[in-house]
């Protein structure tokens, strides 16, 4: 019993410091959450704590941008959702633990790939920009296909999305806000249909829930503690620091994992 709640307390660390995180930086939720967990428990049980969450954490977000939210620019990306959610979800049911984590890993070191070329390099967001190329609804489907497909198998769902959202920003059709609404919205949606259909094979249970009620707390405290700390910590330094770690956190579960396939 007093692993358990070690445990549990262990999961609820975490999800404030991703919280704190993406409070700074604007990203880091799913893979500090994702990256960090499954060193300590199952990632399967992880990714089901962790999608409780993060569906309030986007819905926290998406309240504040509300005013900026576009259905018409959330149904997009959601069609593709719709077919990719259930692929991911079997591949899902398909993975070993030592898989999983291998899956994570990779995926989070592609996430920080994505991340650092599109946020952080200059030479990257020129390029985007000189491009003036907007992508039009079927590339907005397909990164939403392939967004539920890595969210319904690891959680991870950002890479597809974040280069389609820098395409539609950099061509003018997306503000930063509406960027952050339709992003939150899809992201909350994502979530919240993975959990209903975990929830739906039996993969969802009763002390998972409670672990993951016990962690929603955390999302705003962290939320609140990353906004109030903002204003201290240079952006970009910091986001290039969370990248690094992030480098380093996939690693560990990628050489951690492998030996046990």
């Amino acid at each position: 019993m007093t692993s358990n709640w070690v445990m549990t307390g262990l999961s609820a660390v975490v999800i404030l410091g991703a919280s704190v995180v993406h409070g700074i930086a604007g990203f880091g939720f799913a893979q500090v959450s994702m990256g960090l967990m499954p060193l300590f428990r199952s990632p399967s049980s992880a990714s089901i704590i962790f999608t409780a969450t993060a569906v309030v954490s986007n819905a926290r977000v998406w309240w504040s941008v509300r005013d900026a939210f576009d259905w018409e620019k959330w149904i997009i990306p959601v069609s593709g959702l719709v077919v990719g959610m259930p692929l991911g979800i079997y591949v899902f049911s398909r993975f070993g633990e030592a898989q999983m984590r291998v899956a994570i890993g990779a995926v989070l070191v592609l996430a920080v790939i994505i991340v650092g070329a599109t946020q952080q390099l200059d030479v990257v967001t020129d390029w985007i920009e000189a491009r003036d190329y907007r992508p039009g609804k079927i590339i907005g489907a397909t990164a939403g296909l392939f967004a539920g497909i890595f969210g319904g198998a690891v959680a991870v769902p950002g890479p597809p999305m974040i280069v389609y959202g820098a395409f539609m920003s950099a061509s003018g059709f997306w503000s930063d806000e509406e960027m952050k609404a339709t992003f939150t919205a899809f992201f909350g949606t994502l979530m919240l249909y993975r959990l209903g259909s975990l929830t739906y094979t039996g993969s969802v249970t009763t002390p998972l829930m409670i672990e993951a009620v016990i962690a929603i707390p955390m999302v705003f405290l962290g939320a609140w503690i990353g906004v109030y700390i903002f204003d201290h910590i240079p952006e970009r330094i910091f986001q290039w620091v969370v990248l690094v770690l992030l480098t380093v956190n996939a690693f560990v579960l990628l050489l951690t994992a492998v030996p046990e396939l």
